[in-house]
């Protein structure tokens, strides 16, 4: 599960400052979403049950990325617009906001997990 949080980190501190350049920054934002979905996969099937912690922020982490996949299916097309006003918070803020948010709790889950699995030996 270390693993997760490498991968994660990297993909994250390596899209953010892609942004300088705003067309390197969304292409970089689309392999961060790929392996940050991968990610939130592989840890709501180890640990969604095991913890409350677990359960409870990612729940709001499907709800939110779904919420956001929704958003951009209705932006794009269904209700097409120009308006910058609109399509910048979804194609950017948005996004970011979940990644970073999806790395806070992954960091944190991935330490409770490895806390609970290791064995309390005291001499």
């Amino acid at each position: 599960m270390k693993a997760l949080v490498i991968i994660n980190k990297i993909a994250l501190f390596t899209t953010i400052p892609l942004f300088i350049i705003i067309y390197f920054g969304l292409l970089a934002q689309i392999a961060l979403g790929v392996i940050q979905v991968i990610s939130a996969l592989y840890l709501t099937i180890r640990t969604y049950n095991k913890s409350n912690y677990a359960r409870r922020h990612l729940s709001n982490y499907w709800i939110a990325t779904i919420t956001e996949l929704i958003l951009v299916y209705y932006q794009f097309y269904l209700q097409q617009t120009n308006n910058d006003l609109i399509i910048w918070p979804i194609i950017l803020i948005f996004p970011m906001s979940i990644a970073v948010y999806f790395y806070l709790i992954m960091s944190k889950i991935v330490k409770e997990h490895e806390n609970t699995t290791k064995p309390n030996v005291t001499l």
